[in-house]
């Protein structure tokens, strides 16, 4: 049998500078409470090391529910992104904010936001209850709208002529192959 390596492997870029951001947030402000608002890498390995450093882990389903339970110090949102909503209420409740979201996901969110304020409907491929697509919806609830499968998409009641497609960075297009036809 033949092996190929294959290059570049390992983490994404986005990984690597959540990560970074988040090792070097702890070195930075020893003794205050840190907390990541949900896992910052699908990693179990990485946030083990990362609550090792003395970063908590606030695992919430809801991330507006989750800083419910954060009373001080500084907050970490996750490569994933999360929404303005989640911003503004880290604001609100006077929290140290360090954004380790990805550069990608940026990208996403600054595209959705250009585009609704353009007059667009944007038809979103991505996966429910995933953090990534709860945060770029979030930028327009009204005008955003998630799909998962070919279904969701003939489900879709949208009257405005203008509408534009993105999906969520981790998928590939053969997921989203079945969506995009339609």
């Amino acid at each position: 049998m033949d092996v190929l390596k294959i290059t570049p492997r390992g983490y994404c870029h986005g990984v690597v500078e959540a990560i970074r951001a988040a090792k070097q947030t702890a070195k930075a402000r020893p003794g205050e409470q840190i907390r990541m608002l949900g896992y910052l890498v699908h990693n179990t390995h990485v946030t083990d090391e990362l609550q090792e450093n003395g970063i908590e882990l606030v695992d919430s389903d809801n991330r507006l529910e989750g800083l419910d339970t954060i009373d001080g110090g500084t907050v970490i949102f996750t490569a994933h992104g999360v929404s303005p909503a989640v911003k503004a209420k880290a604001a609100a409740r006077g929290l140290n904010m360090v954004d380790a979201t990805c550069s990608d996901v940026v990208v996403t969110h600054d595209l959705v936001k250009d585009l609704v304020e353009r007059g667009y409907d944007v038809v979103y491929i991505g996966r429910r209850g995933h953090p990534e697509p709860e945060g770029v919806i979030g930028e327009a609830p009204e005008k955003v709208h998630l799909v998962q499968d070919p279904a969701d998409v003939d489900a879709l009641d949208i009257t405005n002529d203008k509408i534009a497609v993105t999906c969520q960075t981790t998928l590939s297009i053969w997921d989203t192959a079945a969506m995009i036809k339609r």
